[in-house]
């Protein structure tokens, strides 16, 4: 059994380009333990490199990581990418030797191991490694793989099931796949973490089944552009935004978890020796109001969380709170161990594209944060809608295009030794004025949606044709055969 299970899933993916390693276990339950499991497929260390797709020598790639050109990158072949997707990508401007940022996409045929049903998939994902590049690398060579063996896992009646009044439909058990797929990526790449390979935030974007999930574990962003609308279809993930999370965490294991160096307690203003024993207002995880009591020595430790948006961290650390590794990190100064706080469980939202008036202009922009800290959602939209506009050049060098112009907005120019953006007011040129651009990795991805909409109804087409066909071959008797 195990061995069917194995030739499914080599069949699925591609034996070479696989490399997978299973147990050798010829116990007929081996394959049920296997799925319960958290086994893992064993992650080798990689030499750094690009995104395939993009095609760069290693020459090319030196080049690709000058800091001081910050060249825009995009792929040599466009086709490399479903649907010819929009690319580009540009290094920081000093932050990190090399770009910590990586991408993968993959198209392919589920062939479901239960029935004779061969389920086309498309999947792109994002990743912004920091303290390291080696966490992002590893997940855009493994994260795929293992997503596919958690829907390979999947028994094909449910996985094509949508009937609303179903107790468990096809898109809950995707969604599960997917969260279940994070968690081993994550425990995948722990000892690569401890060893100093930092860690990423990651974010996922599957069409299975005529829907679209979109999965985020970060801060980088996905968000889908629709005619004149645009809406986030992911959520970042900081210690501002998921404050209530960790400090109920600490709060709930301050013993264990915060070795008396931290606080959960968040209070209106940081309180000061000279106030012990005055009342000061604070509240506790999960209260939306405040409350007064008497500030005591255990009150003056380090804030669990401290400091607003973008600069908000946890142990005064890091600013992310999900995504794959850190493994190995501890707060500044204490040893403290950070990692019971960072989540890998991604939040999944799933769409019915059929649901849409679908346009062959409206797309997805996934990006990491390089663009989403410069760029407002609104912003990115409308840049995407101003080059995807014109009916020249043909759409897929329209999508690159948008992708360029989307990381040249991030990017701005060197003016001095300072990158700045284009300022609000066009007669506006003085350098004081410029806003400052960012100084990140900056990637983003321009995915279009009605490409896969018109593969997805072709196939439910052919499938229904097929299955016709088979019905009425089975159903002739042996004196109708001419």
């Amino acid at each position: 059994m195990l061995s069917r299970f194995k030739s499914a899933l080599m069949n699925a993916v591609g034996a070479s380009e696989l490399g997978l390693q299973y147990p050798n276990d010829s116990d007929s339950d081996a394959v049920t333990d296997y799925i319960n499991s958290n086994l893992t497929i064993e992650v080798e260390t990689k030499p750094y490199s690009r995104p395939s797709f993009l095609g760069l020598t290693n020459d090319e790639t030196q080049v690709s990581a000058d800091h001081r050109v910050r060249p825009i990158i995009v792929p040599r072949d466009l086709s490399r990418l479903p649907w010819c997707a929009g690319y580009a990508e540009c290094i920081n401007a000093g932050k990190s030797t090399w770009n910590e940022d990586q991408a993968t996409a993959t198209r392919g045929d589920l062939k479901l191991p239960d029935s004779n049903t061969t389920l086309p998939y498309v999947l792109f994902s994002m990743f912004d490694g920091h303290a390291g590049y080696q966490v992002a690398l590893s997940a855009r060579l493994y994260l795929h793989r293992v997503i596919l063996e958690r829907l390979l896992a999947i028994p094909s009646s449910i996985l094509l099931n949508e009937e609303e009044d179903s107790l468990i439909k096809g898109r809950d058990l995707v969604i599960g796949a997917i969260e279940l797929a994070y968690r081993q990526m994550d425990q995948m790449v722990e000892q690569q973490a401890q060893n100093g390979g930092g860690g990423c935030t990651a974010i996922s974007i599957l069409f299975l089944n005529g829907r679209l999930y979109a999965a985020g574990a970060g801060d980088s962003r996905a968000i889908l552009v629709l005619g004149e609308s645009e809406r986030a279809l992911t959520r970042d993930h900081t210690p501002d935004s998921e404050s209530n999370r960790v400090r109920a965490l600490g709060y709930l294991k301050g013993s264990d978890l915060l070795k008396g160096h931290f606080t959960s307690l968040e209070f209106k203003k940081r309180p000061l020796q000279r106030d012990l024993g005055s009342m000061v207002l604070y509240r506790e995880p999960y209260m939306i109001g405040w409350a007064y009591k008497i500030l005591t020595h255990p009150d003056l430790r380090f804030p669990l969380i401290s400091g607003h948006g973008k600069r908000s961290r946890v142990m005064g650390t890091i600013g992310v709170t999900r995504g794959f590794g850190d493994h190995g990190l501890k707060a500044v100064n204490t040893g403290v161990s950070i990692k019971p706080f960072l989540s890998s469980q991604p939040e999944v939202q799933s769409l019915n594209l059929e649901d849409y008036n679908l346009s062959e202009r409206d797309c997805i922009i996934v990006a990491t944060d390089g663009l989403w800290d410069v760029v407002s959602d609104k912003d990115a939209a409308n840049i995407l809608r101003k080059t995807l506009a014109p009916d020249s050049p043909s759409l897929e060098y329209r999508l690159t295009m948008g992708a360029q112009e989307l990381v040249q907005a991030a990017r701005g120019r060197l003016v001095g030794r300072v990158w700045r953006g284009k300022p609000e007011n066009p007669d506006d040129n003085e350098e004081s004025a410029l806003p400052m651009a960012s100084v990140d990795d900056i990637s983003v991805m321009v995915v279009p949606l009605y490409p896969y909409l018109c593969e997805h109804r072709q196939w439910i087409k052919t499938t229904q044709q097929e299955r016709r066909y088979s019905t009425d071959g089975s159903q002739m008797q042996p004196n109708d055969a001419v």
